[in-house]
């Protein structure tokens, strides 16, 4: 009895290890503990009716925005954790204002535009639409879409701000986290491209700066295959600079 106790606890254990490797595993496929604890608390559901809910950690980083100070002179930053990551004050100047929120996509940048067009800026540098391919399984197309109501708000109540379209950057599925199609970004860029032209504002290539010959983003730049470490923003940095300052 006893040694059909001990095989009994034994299988269990070696299971239970089994089963943590796995997690541990999967994790680290998905980017890690700090990109997988991000995602669940920038995670937006549905109540009963189908009402967007947000969650609070977004609510609470879109209400500071709406009470912080503005100025018509402002610069600003507009996108996701990519954007918000950056420390753009240190690397462009005191003018710039950070509005980038972690997980954010094109659907959701639109229920938060009116704190960004209130102040009627100096110029926006936008980047979204990376969350919508990756996080949301969104197809380029409708992303697109989404991407155009975002620019239409501009043009309409703030066209006297000059609007920066920023290409969406590229990623490297070779990292942790192997993503299907790495194709699906260029093919949103030379969407972004058309939209530029259509309202007449200035894309500004920051994809090719930081993408290898595989169009991957260079791992030099990464350690999850999405975000950017200091040398990346550095990159980033100098491309618009120029328009930044101008």
């Amino acid at each position: 009895m006893n040694s059909i106790i001990k095989i009994i606890l034994f299988t269990s254990l070696i299971l239970n290890i089994l089963f943590f490797i796995l997690v541990a595993f999967f994790v680290q496929r998905k980017g890690g503990l700090s990109y997988l604890t991000a995602k669940v608390f920038q995670k937006v559901n549905f109540d009963n009716s189908g009402k967007t809910v947000y969650h609070p950690a977004y609510l609470h980083k879109k209400s500071q925005f709406e009470t912080l100070p503005k100025s018509d002179l402002e610069i600003i930053l507009l996108g996701d954790s990519l954007t918000d990551e950056g420390e753009w004050t240190e690397l462009l100047g005191t003018e710039i204002k950070k509005r980038g929120i972690g997980g954010d996509t094109t659907d959701r940048m639109l229920n938060r535009l009116n704190e960004i067009v209130e102040s009627h800026p100096k110029k926006i540098f936008l980047m979204v639409g990376i969350n919508d391919l990756i996080n949301e399984g969104r197809t380029v197309e409708k992303t697109a879409e989404y991407y155009k109501m975002i620019l239409a708000v501009f043009r309409n109540k703030i066209p006297k701000t000059e609007v920066f379209i920023q290409s969406v950057l590229p990623i490297n599925n070779q990292v942790t986290r192997h993503w299907q199609n790495v194709n699906k970004v260029v093919e949103l860029n030379s969407h972004l491209i058309d939209l530029a032209k259509y309202f007449g504002y200035q894309y500004i290539d920051v994809y090719s700066h930081l993408s290898d010959s595989q169009n991957q983003l260079d791992s030099q730049y990464t350690f999850d295959g999405v975000h950017l470490n200091g040398q990346g923003y550095l990159v980033w940095k100098e491309v618009i600079q120029k328009y930044v300052q101008s």
